[in-house]
């Protein structure tokens, strides 16, 4: 059933006898799926489930280590009630319609930002190195200090090195300016990079 959806895509469907909405979809960056199961059976297909060789249990750091090389956003570390979709480089989630005619709360500051640019972006950000650079690491230039902060870090399996992402002033926020990263009293050596760091697999149905 999951091979007949595209990315994003929904349906109803019966897995080990039970009812479950099963979704193409999730917050890890790999092309998977999710099921939403009904809480007296979730138990019960969880073990069977596990009792698949070919099956494995993971757990929230394994998933944000996948969440953290394709780019994507945690709540609480890399947005606030501070932060601006133009600064987390989500804009596209602000329709058309709104960024052309306004008419929503906040406008005044995003309608700002898509025309003078944000003070501010998320960026993706290299250490050099082994050792991984976490929040909440501030970032500086030898030029003009205190640039920004790391928001998200750890280590990247799946490209074997260390990843983290954070906000830079958007003067340098172009892919390979050198930032510091002050990691625990000692300086580590950051590139800025383009996100997402491992590019998203997932298949998206065509159009038309």
């Amino acid at each position: 059933m999951v091979g007949d959806l595209y990315a994003m895509e929904g349906a109803e469907a019966t897995v080990a006898g039970v009812p479950v909405w099963l979704s193409r979809s999730g917050y890890s960056g790999e092309d998977g799926g999710e099921l939403r199961v009904p809480v007296d059976a979730a138990v019960g297909l969880a073990e069977r489930l596990l009792a698949d060789e070919r099956v494995a249990p993971a757990g929230l750091g394994a998933r944000d280590t996948l969440r953290l090389e394709a780019g994507l956003c945690l709540y609480g570390n890399d947005l606030d009630e501070t932060t601006s979709p133009i600064e987390a480089g989500l804009t596209w989630t602000i329709q058309r319609r709104r960024r052309e005619g306004g008419a929503f709360l906040g406008e005044e500051r995003i309608l700002a930002e898509l025309r003078d640019g944000p003070r501010r972006l998320r960026v993706g950000l290299r250490p050099e190195g082994r050792r991984p650079a976490r929040p909440p690491a501030t970032l500086r230039n030898d030029a003009v200090g205190e640039v920004g902060v790391i928001t998200s870090g750890t280590y990247g399996p799946s490209i074997e090195a260390p990843v983290s992402m954070g906000y830079v002033a958007e003067s340098l926020a172009e892919p390979g300016t050198r930032v510091l990263a002050d990691v625990r009293g000692s300086e580590v050596a950051c590139e800025v990079v383009g996100l997402p760091f491992v590019p998203s697999g997932a298949q998206r149905r065509p159009r038309g």
